[in-house]
């Protein structure tokens, strides 16, 4: 799991359960509020065997992650997907 920060949120990865799998995912919440985190699969959707091989492909989906646009979705580094 890793954690990143912007001007006006906060995006952290994980693995969650899919199925007999797990998925990689990056949730995002606007710092300072109520409000229910957003969550963003990565990764293609490809399910993984192991939650170690979900969080590590999630960890590097956030290192490609530049800003959080305003409705709280991910904006990548030019050619990331």
């Amino acid at each position: 799991m890793a954690r990143k920060h912007f001007a006006e949120f906060e995006a952290i990865s994980s693995a969650v359960p899919a199925e007999d799998a797990f998925e990689a995912v990056i949730a995002v919440k606007r710092r300072g509020s109520d409000e229910k985190a957003h969550i963003h699969r990565v990764a293609n959707g490809h399910r993984y065997d192991l939650v170690s091989e979900a969080d590590t492909a999630a960890e590097a989906a956030l290192t490609k992650v530049v800003e959080i646009s305003d409705e709280g979705n991910l904006i990548w580094e030019p050619n990331a997907i």
